[in-house]
């Protein structure tokens, strides 16, 4: 897998090419991570995924993991180009809305940006549903 950078006033953006597993997601983390500390104050972090190939768990697990950290640290994250095979794979893991569910406006680990990027949906999904208050 490789990666190209690019950056807009308030946005990194990284197109991933080649594939997404096991050899190849700590390598993604680690331009990540470099892209995200070379561009202080980004807002957004969009990975553009017209040229992957082939997402294996580790891959996919990679994906929750930048999202998650995205979130946590309030950068709205964005997948692009997402095609037939990444979205059948996160289709059949029930992480498509989640990952590219659109996140509203609010300061992070509130429940207005909880909420939109799916942590809320989360609870929904889960077997049995979400757990009434107090039980």
């Amino acid at each position: 897998m490789t990666t190209s950078f690019g950056t807009g006033p308030h946005a990194v953006r990284l197109a991933l090419t080649g594939d997404l597993d096991f050899d190849t997601c700590g390598e993604l983390l680690q331009r990540v991570r470099t892209a995200l500390d070379d561009r202080e104050g980004a807002e957004e972090l969009r990975l553009d995924c017209g040229e992957l190939g082939t997402v294996d768990s580790m891959g996919l697990s990679t994906l929750l993991q930048i999202h998650r950290s995205a979130c946590r640290d309030g950068i709205a994250f964005h997948l692009d180009a997402i095609g037939p095979a990444l979205r059948r794979l996160l289709e059949l893991t029930g992480t498509y809305e989640h990952l590219t569910a659109p996140r509203q406006s609010g300061p992070p680990g509130t429940g207005e940006g909880a909420a939109a990027t799916g942590a809320g949906r989360a609870a929904a999904d889960r077997p049995g549903g979400p757990r009434p208050a107090g039980a």
